[in-house]
């Protein structure tokens, strides 16, 4: 078994060793990159943070994992994501950390259990980044969730001063803390490179996929394109905002113990199965060995994602 290890290993570094070492580009895409890093360079010499100018559209630097992201069609979704994140990496750098995570739980299980075991067990091993990676989501959402209504207020000042929504924008992205600054940051230099504020908008409800954003970001492109008081409409919507924040709070002190119980009911097979499999092995090898133990083994399996599936429906109520 140490032979199989230290092949699976020598194997991860041959993999990595070629993605690393692989031309990543013709000479005219390098000459276009050198040419578009003179410019970048020069917009980075000023005192505040500008937009990117050169854009890394590469999926992975493995150009066979390259096309296979880019003809599943998940690439990109998956590089958005991430980016919700907070996380650079690409996504083929993402799927490689995956399957590593996979094959290392399934290395370490089939030192103690059937091969056919430590396949089963190896699924949640390749399943611990993208949890990792989900809940960075989750609290980067719920960190912007709770800093908008500050800013949308800050618009509203700065409207009733006389600034131009562009002014107006720049202040949240220098005043506000990280992330909604970063997100504005990008609002505001997009439309100062020629894009149209209806589509800076559109991007910014695209990159944060948020009930709330999208209502600002339609409130905006209406009040620009009919007319109207757009300090007073903003006002008018951050109170909404701030009283769905208030709703979703009581509905998550109220769905708590159902949602202890979710974890609870959740966590408590598998780590059941392993205590005894540490404990006693031979008494649970009948449950991988026998056909019957093994049925018994699938249903539960079918039952537990059944559950987690009502139990999700359950506490997670929208607002």
């Amino acid at each position: 078994m140490i032979w199989y290890i230290a092949l699976a290993l020598v194997m991860l570094a041959l993999v990595f060793g070629l993605g690393m070492s692989w031309d990543k580009s013709d000479d005219r895409i390098r000459q276009l990159r050198e040419r578009l890093q003179l410019v970048d360079a020069a917009e980075q010499r000023e005192s505040r943070p500008s937009l990117a100018l050169i854009r890394d559209d590469l999926m992975s630097e493995i150009p066979a994992l390259n096309r296979w992201l880019d003809r599943m069609g998940r690439g990109t979704a998956l590089r958005a994501w991430l980016r919700q994140a907070d996380l650079s990496m690409r996504p083929g750098k993402f799927v490689m950390l995956c399957a590593t995570f996979g094959l290392g739980a399934g290395i370490v299980t089939s030192l103690f259990t059937p091969w056919y075991a430590a396949l089963a067990l190896a699924l949640p091993g390749a399943a611990l980044p993208y949890a990792w990676a989900h809940r960075r989501r989750s609290q980067r959402m719920a960190a912007f969730q709770a800093q908008f209504p500050e800013a949308i207020d800050l618009l509203v000042r700065a409207s009733r001063a006389g600034h131009p929504p562009s002014a107006a924008l720049e202040l949240i992205s220098s005043e506000m803390p990280s992330p909604i600054s970063g997100e504005f940051r990008q609002v505001f230099d997009q439309q100062r490179f020629g894009l149209p504020l209806r589509d800076c908008l559109l991007n910014l409800a695209e990159r944060v996929p948020l009930v709330d954003v999208q209502f600002f970001a339609t409130s905006m492109i209406i009040q620009r394109e009919s007319g109207g008081n757009l300090a007073e409409i903003l006002e008018k919507l951050s109170y909404v905002i701030r009283e769905r924040v208030k709703i979703m709070r009581q509905v998550k002190t109220h769905t708590a113990q159902g949602r202890m119980t979710l974890y609870v009911l959740v966590g408590m097979a598998p780590v059941m199965l392993i205590a005894l499999m540490l404990l006693n092995h031979k008494f649970m090898m009948p449950m991988f060995t026998d056909p019957m133990g093994r049925a018994m083994m699938i249903v539960a399996a079918v039952l537990q994602v059944v559950g987690i599936f009502l139990l999700n429906k359950i506490v997670n109520i929208e607002v």
